[in-house]
C-alpha cells in the first residue's frame, strides 16, 4: 500500500510539474508579461489573481541592520547593531566573482540562458522526483528571488498572525503557487538584467539564523567581505542556501554535509568552465574552517558604552522623528539600515568607566549605585555616560539595565534627590533679583514658614532644617554659604525670594521632577535638594548651561542618522534657551568657584590648571551624594548613593581605590570619580583657565559701586536691628560680620557700634564689623 501511495504521489507530481513546464515554455515563447507587484499587496491579498495585480513592478527595500557608532579620535567606531535580519546590502562590484559563480553553479547553472523559468530544469527535477528523490532544483534563481521577496514582505507584517498567514502563502507547495511564481519570474526578467537579478538574490538570500545576504554571511562565517571570498569559501556559503538549518557553518555537526554540497558546487563550476582544474583541486582540498564572528547586537554587546547605547535606543523608541508610534520606530530601528552617529566620545567613556569601577563597587553591603555624565557646553552633546553596573537585561551580580544616569523615560530610573547641587537655582534667583554675593545672611538652623510662593504666602507645613555641622551657624555671606554649602544660608536666602521663581529657574535649566513633590507652594525642602528626585544627566546639562553664560541646551545623544541612500534623517536637535543673563551666570560661576577654593570640593581640582566651578550635594543622613562641576567646555555630574534603602554613606565603607588602603568611606567616592572623569575630559576638550569677573553690582551692590570713585562712607547704623543694619550696609556696598556684644545704652540686640565707624571712608566691598548692645550702658 505505501509503495502504491508513493507511486501515485510521484505520478501526480510528475503531471503537475509537467504542466508547469509546458505553461512556462509557452509563456517564455510568447514573451507574456504578467501584471505583477512585489510589494505589500503580495502579503495583503495572498498573491491574489494576476489580473487584479498592479501593472508596475516595484520591489521594496530589503531589511538591513541599523548600526550605532561612537567617536574615537577622528574615527567612527561601531558599538552596537540592531536587526531583525542581519543584512548589509552591497553593490555588484562589492561581490567577488567566486561568489557569483558559486551561486549560479549551486542554484541555477542555466541562469544566463533562460527567461526566468527553466522548462528543462523543471522536467529534470520531475524525473528525479519519479526516481524517488526529493523535489529539488526546479526553481531558477529568479524564481527563488521572487519567493524571497514574498517572504521578506510576509515577515514585515504588523502581527505574528499576519506574518504566519502571509508566509504560508509564500511557501505554499501547490502547483498554483508555482505557476504564479513562474509568471512573476518571467515578468521580472523583462524589467531587470540578469546581473541585477543575481545581485538582488545574493543580497536577499538566507544563510542560516538571522544572517541574510552574502556580505553578512561572509562577515559572520569567515570574518571577511563578499569581495574577498575565496572559491572554497564562496562555495561553502552558497551550499548553506540549499538547506540553511543543516548546512550552516556555526554548527560543527554540519561540516561534513556542507563539504558534500560545497564539492558538488565546485564540480558544477569545473564542468561549466567557471573555474580551472587547478582552482578546483585546491578548493576541494580546502578543509571546512569557518571563523565565526558574531555581530554586536543590542546594547549588551556595547561594552563600556552599554548604558549610553540604551539611552540612544530609548531615544529612538520614544521620539516621533523615528516613526509615528513605538511599534513603527522599533521596526525602523531593526529593518531600515540606518547608521546612527552618536555624541559619545569613546576614549572619555572608557576612562569614565574605569574611574567609576575603581571607586564604586558593583555590589556592596547595601544597594549601591553610581552614575557619571559629561555634557558639552553650548551643544548639549552627551560625551560620556556610565554607571557602576554592567549593562545587562539580566539583573543581579552587579548587572542591570536601569540607567541611573537618565530619567525614567530614557533609562527606567526613578532618579535621586539632588541635595545641595540644587542650591544653584536659589543662588541664580538671588542674583537675578539684584541681590549680592557679599550680602550676609542668617545661616542658623531652625524652623521657618514665612516664605512666598507664586506671589502668595507659603501654604505648606513649617519647614525644619539643620546644617551639616554646628560651626555653620551664625551669619555668613552668600559667597561663604555657597562655598561651604550651608543649608541655613540658602533657606534664609529663599525667604527673601519667591519659591516659584526658584522652581521656574530649575525648570528652565531642564531639571525636572521624576518622583516626589515638586509643588513649591507646599514643599519648601526643594530649596536644598529635598522633596523630589532628578537625573544626573539633567544636572550636568544645567551646569553646562550656567557655563554657557546662562544659555541652557537640552542634552542630546545623536549627531546624525544616515539612511541607506546616503541622505540624512531629520533627528532631534538640542534646544537652547537663554534662562538667565550672562552677567547673572558669570556671578554664579564666581560664587561656585569658591566650592573648589577651600569649599566642599577643595580637593577636586584637576591638575591641569583649568578653571572649574561646581557644587557638592549630600542629602539627609548622606543617603545620596553628588559632585557636579564644569569648565568652559564640559560639565560633569557624579552621583553615588542608595538605589533603594537609606544607608548612611558617611557611616559606611566599601572597597575603593579612592583610598590607598583600598577601602574607605562611601561618601568620598563621588569626589574621586568626578576628579578622574573631569581630568580625562579636560585632556580631550581643554578649557579656559580664567573666567569673566562678575559685575561689581553682583558683588557689592549699593552706591559705592556706581561711582567712578570706588570709595564710599560707612553709613550710620547705630541703634538699628541687625536686619536693618544689614540692608543699609549692603545697599552702601559693604559686607559685614558680627564681632560680639558690648555694653551700650542702645536697646539690647541692636547695633552698638561699627568698625570702621560711621562716616569713615571705605572701599566698596570692605567688611564692616558690628558689635551689638547688651542694653546695660
Amino acid at each position: 500500500m505505501p509503495s502504491r501511495t508513493r507511486a501515485g504521489s510521484a505520478v501526480s507530481a510528475f503531471f503537475g510539474m509537467l504542466a508547469i513546464a509546458v505553461v512556462a515554455g509557452v509563456m517564455v515563447a510568447v514573451a507574456v508579461t504578467p501584471a505583477i507587484a512585489l510589494t505589500g499587496t503580495t502579503a495583503k491579498n495572498g498573491l491574489g489573481l494576476f489580473e487584479e495585480l498592479p501593472g508596475d513592478l516595484k520591489i521594496s527595500a530589503l531589511d538591513q541592520k541599523t548600526e550605532i557608532y561612537a567617536k574615537s579620535g577622528d574615527k567612527n567606531v561601531l558599538i552596537a547593531s540592531f536587526y531583525a535580519q542581519n543584512r548589509q546590502v552591497v553593490t555588484w562590484n562589492e561581490i567577488s566573482q567566486a561568489a557569483k559563480d558559486a551561486a549560479v553553479a549551486g542554484e541555477d547553472v542555466r541562469f544566463y540562458d533562460h527567461g526566468g523559468v527553466d522548462p528543462l530544469g523543471i522536467v529534470r527535477a520531475t524525473v528525479a522526483n519519479l526516481a524517488g528523490e526529493d523535489l529539488q532544483g526546479a526553481s531558477t534563481i529568479t524564481q527563488q528571488y521572487v519567493k524571497n521577496v514574498c517572504v521578506q514582505e510576509a515577515e514585515n507584517q504588523s502581527s505574528q498572525k499576519a506574518v504566519d498567514a502571509a508566509y504560508a502563502v509564500c511557501t505554499d507547495a501547490s502547483v498554483g503557487r508555482k505557476l504564479k511564481e513562474a509568471r512573476y519570474a518571467i515578468a521580472l526578467e523583462k524589467k531587470y538584467s540578469k546581473d541585477q537579478i543575481l545581485l538582488g538574490y545574493l543580497n536577499i538570500a538566507g544563510f542560516g539564523g538571522r544572517i541574510y545576504g552574502i556580505e553578512s554571511a561572509a562577515e559572520y562565517y569567515y570574518d571577511t567581505t563578499a569581495a574577498k571570498l575565496t572559491i572554497a569559501q564562496a562555495a561553502s556559503l552558497m551550499a548553506i542556501v540549499n538547506n540553511p538549518q543543516y548546512l550552516r557553518l556555526d554548527d560543527g555537526d554540519n561540516f561534513a554535509r556542507n563539504k558534500d554540497r560545497r564539492d558538488y558546487i565546485l564540480d558544477v563550476e569545473l564542468k561549466n568552465t567557471l573555474i580551472s582544474q587547478a582552482e578546483y583541486t585546491e578548493a576541494v582540498a580546502t578543509p571546512i574552517e569557518p571563523k565565526i564572528t558574531a555581530t554586536k547586537t543590542g546594547c549588551e554587546a556595547a561594552g563600556v558604552a552599554g548604558f549610553f547605547c540604551d539611552y540612544v535606543y530609548q531615544t529612538v523608541l520614544s521620539d516621533d522623528a523615528f516613526g509615528k508610534d513605538k511599534t513603527t520606530r522599533l521596526a525602523n530601528l531593526e529593518r531600515s539600515g540606518w547608521k546612527i552617529y552618536t555624541t559619545l566620545d569613546l576614549g572619555v567613556e572608557k576612562k569614565a568607566k574605569a574611574a567609576m569601577s575603581a571607586s564604586v563597587p558593583k555590589t556592596s553591603t547595601f544597594n549601591v549605585g553610581g552614575a557619571a555624565v559629561s555634557v558639552e557646553v553650548g551643544t548639549g552633546r552627551i560625551i560620556s555616560m556610565v554607571t557602576n553596573k554592567a549593562f545587562s537585561y539580566t539583573k543581579g551580580g552587579g548587572s542591570s539595565s536601569i540607567n541611573y544616569a537618565a530619567d525614567f523615560t530614557l533609562g527606567g530610573s526613578g532618579g535621586f534627590q539632588p541635595g545641595s547641587t540644587f542650591k544653584v537655582f536659589t543662588l541664580l534667583d538671588w542674583l537675578k533679583s539684584s541681590r549680592t554675593l557679599n550680602q550676609v545672611v542668617d545661616s542658623n538652623p531652625g524652623t521657618v514658614s514665612d516664605f512666598t510662593a507664586c506671589g502668595k504666602p507659603y501654604a505648606g507645613q513649617p519647614y525644619t532644617y539643620g546644617n551639616d555641622t554646628a560651626s555653620e551657624g551664625g551669619y555668613h555671606s552668600v559667597l561663604d554659604g555657597t562655598a561651604l554649602s550651608i543649608n541655613g544660608t540658602f533657606v534664609h536666602m529663599a525667604q527673601q525670594l519667591d519659591l516659584c521663581d526658584i522652581q521656574d529657574l530649575a525648570d528652565g535649566f531642564g531639571v525636572k521632577s521624576i518622583r516626589g513633590n515638586n509643588d513649591p507652594q507646599n514643599y519648601a525642602s526643594f530649596i536644598i535638594g529635598g522633596a523630589y528626585t532628578v537625573s544626573p544627566v539633567s544636572i550636568a546639562a544645567a551646569y553646562a548651561g550656567i557655563a554657557n553664560e546662562g544659555k541652557y541646551c537640552s542634552p542630546v545623544a545623536i549627531d546624525k542618522v544616515v539612511k541607506t541612500d546616503g541622505s540624512e534623517l531629520a533627528v532631534p536637535k538640542t534646544s537652547c534657551t537663554q534662562v538667565v543673563s550672562p552677567e547673572v551666570a558669570n556671578a554664579a560661576v564666581y560664587a561656585l568657584r569658591g566650592v573648589f577654593q577651600g569649599g566642599t570640593a577643595g580637593g577636586d581640582n584637576t591638575p591641569d590648571g583649568i578653571y572649574e566651578f561646581g557644587k557638592t550635594g549630600t542629602t539627609d543622613d548622606a543617603v545620596q551624594t553628588w559632585m557636579t562641576g564644569s569648565t568652559s567646555k564640559v560639565a560633569t555630574s557624579v552621583w553615588v548613593g542608595n538605589v533603594t534603602g537609606m544607608t548612611n554613606l558617611r557611616q559606611t565603607t566599601f572597597p575603593s581605590r579612592c583610598y590607598t588602603s583600598g577601602k574607605g568611606q562611601a561618601a568620598v567616592a563621588r569626589h574621586c570619580v568626578w576628579k578622574a572623569v573631569q581630568t580625562a575630559v579636560n585632556e580631550q576638550y581643554g578649557g579656559a583657565t580664567t573666567w569673566t569677573e562678575p559685575d561689581p553690582q553682583y558683588l557689592y551692590g549699593g552706591s559705592a559701586t556706581t561711582s567712578t570713585d570706588p570709595t564710599g562712607a560707612v553709613p550710620d547704623v547705630t541703634g538699628q536691628s541687625l536686619a536693618d543694619a544689614e540692608a543699609a550696609l549692603v545697599a552702601a556696598g559693604y559686607t559685614w560680620a558680627l564681632n560680639g556684644t558690648t555694653a551700650s545704652a542702645q536697646t539690647a540686640g541692636t547695633v552698638a557700634s561699627t568698625t570702621p565707624a560711621a562716616g569713615t571712608a571705605a572701599a566698596a566691598g570692605s567688611q564692616v564689623t558690628i558689635q551689638t548692645s547688651d542694653g546695660t550702658g
